[in-house]
Formats: structure tokens, C-alpha cells, sequence
């Protein structure tokens, strides 16, 4: 394996204009441009932390899960027919368990984790919220629909604090789908420790597992050894069943090392190896980001780092389960001159193969740095080239809402990423934005839009 090393590839990238404006019909609310994932009537409104699913057999029927920050409640958004209509609830917690809070002593974070579909109308849905007799510190919950995400049971506990000092954050989900009530979850989350002499520390990556579509989970598995590890991916399983994660560590006198970390026994235990090296990897909390090619059994990898000089989206892939990678990390940029900064990647695969990336990226003007732009790249031919179109149709004010602009470094929304979910024709793209917030409101909504690919769309 080459460490540390990597040339940038602008060469093979190609760029397109963005979207111009046309008549929006009910054929193509969510495309262009994009709608508010919610029927939610209240105008002060602050949701963060998107995820999305979409059923690759019917494109008019899209699952999200966020946080509802100023109710402290995670929340699902479903529409079966394009966006037009939206069912919004919230999850039932078990008894004891106290909603979804903000920067809960666990660590600075939103508690909303990704959603995935299952087989048969499954949906699942991951996040965190903390038992009253826990003090705070969070577990890692998730909750079933049996009916497509029109309704979500009562969320089951997965994995509980694994110590005294121990909360866990950020979990996130990976749904490998099986016959019906048989899926696999895949899950990661943090281990941090709320009573941490300078502050939330976290120092670990844990996993756990469902064969059985969610009803019991495996003893928490640590994945990474000393000394320390943090920003854990979600994991991912190719075809043999192998499992994957990455996860990073950060060191105060040094460069920031990316692993990936590897088990052959269903998750059982793992071994690791260095995936990259570099001066800074990831915006504080800024994970890297892998996924399983169901067609070629590749693995993707994409993540920001600032070999450039300043925060750039970097994508790798390997053809053997991870022992090695391709020579070169692509660099994703959406202009040639790799200007502003980019940050916050997510990556999705369609059923064909399309690899799907989407990121939030700020313009190198001083007066734009508290703007957000998202851009989706995407790549035809598994991952050796890719194109770029921008999302968003109006820079996103982040001096507006809740989350705060990427330079103020605030916990709260800037590291989370816009969310991707990918089908053969089109990729769906969630992410926060402020265009409805005014001086009164401040209204933070999520923002879902349906990317078709160029071609086969009207223009």
C-alpha cells in the first residue's frame, strides 16, 4: 500500500453548467428547483442532519430522516408520489428515553442518524437519544417501518452506553437487504466520554450488527486499537459478507491517519491498515465515507483533506477488499482550479453502478464564506472519471438558521453532510438551508432535489 503520497487528478474530470431555469409541473416538483422535505406548517423551523432512501423500483417514493433541533425530537419525512405530499412524524422512544438533543453531554452533535431501506417495504432509521438513568449520555436507537416509511414502531434500543463514562455518538447505518424480517443492519457509532478533564473526548469506534431485520443486535465490537480513533464511517459489506469501516486518528503533533479497518468474521474482530496520510483529514468531525459496488465488489471511498491548501474532496477506490488502492486520489472539484473549499462528502452506488457523491463546497471570495453551495459528482465508468453539476439553485446563507458558517467551526450543522441516495436514473439529494429563514422566522429547512442524469431530464 501507498501511503501518504498521492498525486491530484484533475485530468478525465468533465464540468457541467448548472440547471437553467424552467416551468416546474407536477411532474417535476423536487427536480428543478428543489422542494422542502416536510408539510411541516410551523414557520420558526430548524431541521438538520438529512439522510435519504429511495426505492430503486419506484422513484416517486423517497424516505428521510433528520432532527428537528429547536423541538429536540428526530424526525421522518415520506412522500410516495415525487415530493408532492409529505408524511412527517416523529419516533416513539422506549420508556425513560428523553428525545433527541443538541449537544447532549455525549458531544456536540445532532442525534440523527442515516435511514436506510430494507426488503418488503422496510425502512430503518438510526439515532441517538439518552436514558434518563444514563445521565445523559446517549445510546444508539433505531426504528422499523413495515410500510414503505408512512409509519415508523416504537424505536428499539441497539447498542447502550458501554461503560460508565461512555456516550455514544453519531451512529450511522448500513441496511444489506435479505428476504423480508431477515435483513442485515450494519451499524458504527463513537465512544466518547462526557466527563473528559478538557472536555468531550472521543476516542473510539464501536459496530454492531442485525441478522434478524433489527429485533436483536450483537455485543458492541470495538473496532479500532490504541492509541484512539474517531470519525468511524458507516460500515459496508460486499458480496462475501467481509465488513469494512474507516475511522481516523488525529494527532496534535502530526498528520492525520485514515484507516480502514476490515473483518472477515462478519464483524466479530477486526485488522487495519493505513488508507492515507495527510496534514489534516476531515473538518474536525468530518468523516470519510465507504461503500460496497454491488456489481464489482469495489470498494469507494471518499473524504476532504487539505493537501491542497485548502479543504478538497478526495475519492479512492480498490479492486481487491481493501489491500490495495488505486495509485492516484481523484480530486472532485467543481471548477479546475480546485478554488474555495469543499467539505462534508457523502457516496451512494446506484443498482448500475453510478457512483454518487455529493458535498457542500465555499467560494474563495472573503465575502462568501458563511454561503454554502452543494454540488453532486458523478461517475459512469467506477469512479476513473467524473462529472459535476451544482445542486442548489441559491448559495445557502449560514448567518441565517442554525447551523453557522463552516469557518466558525460550530458544532452544530456545519459538519453534517448533504445526504445521497442513488437509483439507475437519478440521485437524490438532501441537505439544510436557509432560504425561507427571515429576521423573524430563521426558518432552517431540509431541501431534497432529484438529479436525473443529464440526457434524461427535459433541460
Amino acid at each position: 500500500m501507498v501511503l501518504g503520497f498521492v498525486a491530484l487528478a484533475l485530468g478525465g474530470i468533465a464540468f457541467a453548467t448548472r440547471d437553467t431555469e424552467r416551468t416546474v409541473t407536477a411532474d417535476t416538483v423536487c427536480q428543478f428547483p428543489p422542494c422542502r422535505a416536510s408539510s411541516d406548517p410551523v414557520p420558526a423551523r430548524g431541521f438538520e442532519g438529512a439522510y435519504v432512501a429511495a426505492d430503486p423500483a419506484d422513484p416517486n417514493h423517497v424516505v428521510i430522516g433528520d432532527t428537528n433541533v429547536l423541538q429536540g425530537r428526530c424526525a421522518f419525512h415520506t412522500t410516495f408520489n415525487g415530493g408532492r405530499d409529505w408524511t412527517d412524524g416523529y419516533y416513539d422512544l422506549p420508556p425513560g428515553f428523553t428525545g433527541c438533543r443538541i449537544n447532549a453531554p455525549s458531544g456536540g452533535h445532532v442525534s440523527s442518524g442515516s435511514v436506510a431501506r430494507g426488503s418488503g417495504g422496510r425502512y430503518y432509521s438510526v439515532f441517538g437519544s439518552a436514558h434518563a438513568d444514563d445521565g445523559g449520555r446517549e445510546s444508539v436507537l433505531v426504528a422499523t417501518s413495515t410500510d414503505g416509511g408512512a409509519t415508523f414502531a416504537p424505536a428499539k434500543v441497539a447498542i447502550r452506553p458501554t461503560g460508565p463514562d461512555v456516550g455514544l455518538g453519531r451512529p450511522l447505518m448500513t441496511v444489506v437487504p435479505g428476504t423480508t424480517g431477515a435483513d442485515t443492519v450494519l451499524l458504527s457509532a463513537w465512544t466518547c466520554h462526557p466527563a473528559a478533564t478538557r472536555g468531550t473526548q472521543c476516542d473510539g469506534v464501536i459496530f454492531s450488527r442485525s441478522n434478524d431485520g433489527g429485533q436483536t443486535y450483537t455485543d458492541p465490537v470495538v473496532v479500532n486499537d490504541p492509541p484512539a480513533g474517531q470519525n468511524a464511517s458507516q460500515p459496508a459489506m460486499d458480496r462475501e459478507g467481509v465488513v469494512y469501516m474507516t475511522f481516523q486518528r488525529r494527532f496534535s503533533d502530526g498528520p492525520v491517519e485514515l484507516y480502514l479497518a476490515k473483518s472477515a468474521d462478519g464483524g466479530r474482530t477486526f485488522t487495519h491498515s493505513v488508507l492515507d496520510r495527510q496534514i489534516q483529514i476531515g473538518v474536525q468531525y468530518d468523516s470519510a465515507k465507504l461503500v460496497a459496488d454491488p456489481l464489482t465488489n469495489a470498494l469507494y471511498t471518499v473524504w476532504a483533506d487539505s493537501r491542497t491548501g485548502r479543504f478538497q474532496i478526495f475519492f479512492r477506490k480498490s479492486l481487491d477488499k481493501g489491500v490495495s488502492w488505486g495509485e492516484r486520489s481523484v480530486l472532485l472539484a467543481p471548477d479546475r482550479d480546485a478554488t474555495g473549499s469543499s467539505r462534508s462528502p457523502s457516496i451512494s452506488v446506484a443498482p448500475n453502478g453510478r457512483i454518487d457523491v455529493v458535498y457542500y463546497h465555499t467560494s474563495p471570495a472573503p465575502d462568501r464564506q458563511a454561503f454554502d453551495e452543494v454540488y453532486w459528482s458523478y461517475s459512469l465508468d467506477g469512479g476513473e472519471n467524473f462529472l459535476a453539476r451544482q445542486v442548489n439553485e441559491a448559495p445557502i446563507d449560514r448567518n441565517k438558521g442554525y447551523s453557522g458558517p463552516a469557518g466558525a467551526l460550530k458544532e452544530l450543522g456545519n459538519h453534517y453532510p448533504p445526504g445521497v441516495a442513488s437509483i439507475d436514473t437519478a440521485a437524490f439529494v438532501v441537505w439544510s438551508d436557509t432560504r425561507d429563514a427571515d429576521e423573524l422566522t430563521n426558518s432552517q429547512d431540509v431541501l431534497l432535489r432529484r438529479m436525473d442524469l443529464q440526457g434524461a431530464a427535459p433541460p
